[in-house]
Formats: structure tokens, C-alpha cells, sequence
């Protein structure tokens, strides 16, 4: 019997969940600029990767003293960047999918 490791699907879930609990925290508190920056204290391992990751990429900003705020354009225009890479991945994926169940018809 083979043995498949669902552990890329698990840490992929675990890392969307941290950065919807990093988003959540700062939309609760509307910290979307910095004149209404909050502190945030990173929960976990993964969540402190992610709060990295978003701070690298300009969508978390800090203010100073460990106040952050959310940057709402910057989490929109990586969302598009994203939406850009993945509709076409997945177009070609359905339409390679379609081909090979005609092949079987």
C-alpha cells in the first residue's frame, strides 16, 4: 500500500488561516492607516512567517514601538497579482483535464 502525505495541502491551509487571523485582527480593530496603527503580537511560528511575509510585501506596515497597520491597497493589488498568475493556470488545467477525459470517451 502506498502512504500520500497531505502535508503541503495542511501547511498551505494552516498558512492561509494564519493570514486571515493577521487581516482579521487589524480589520477589528481599523487599523487601515497609520494614524490608527495597533501592536500585534504574532501567536504562533506560522503566524510570525506570515506577518513577515506581509510586511515584506508592503501590506502590513509599521509605524513604530511594534504598531502596525494594514495596508488595504497593497493587500488588493497582490490579491489581483495573484488572481493574474492563477486564472490561467487553472483554465489550462480544465481544459488539459477536458482533453484527456475526451481521449478516454
Amino acid at each position: 500500500m502506498m502512504f500520500r502525505s497531505h502535508a503541503p495541502v495542511s501547511i498551505g491551509a494552516l498558512a492561509m488561516r494564519a493570514r486571515q487571523r493577521i487581516r482579521a485582527h487589524f480589520f477589528a480593530q481599523h487599523a487601515v492607516s497609520a494614524e490608527e496603527a495597533v501592536s500585534f503580537v504574532p501567536q504562533d511560528r506560522i503566524e510570525r512567517t506570515q506577518f513577515e511575509r506581509m510586511r515584506g510585501a508592503g501590506i502590513v506596515h509599521e509605524v513604530g514601538a511594534g504598531r502596525y497597520w494594514f495596508d488595504l491597497a497593497a493587500f488588493r493589488k497582490q490579491l489581483d497579482r495573484t488572481r493574474a498568475i492563477m486564472v490561467p493556470v487553472v483554465i489550462v488545467l480544465c481544459l488539459a483535464a477536458a482533453g484527456v477525459t475526451m481521449l478516454f470517451y
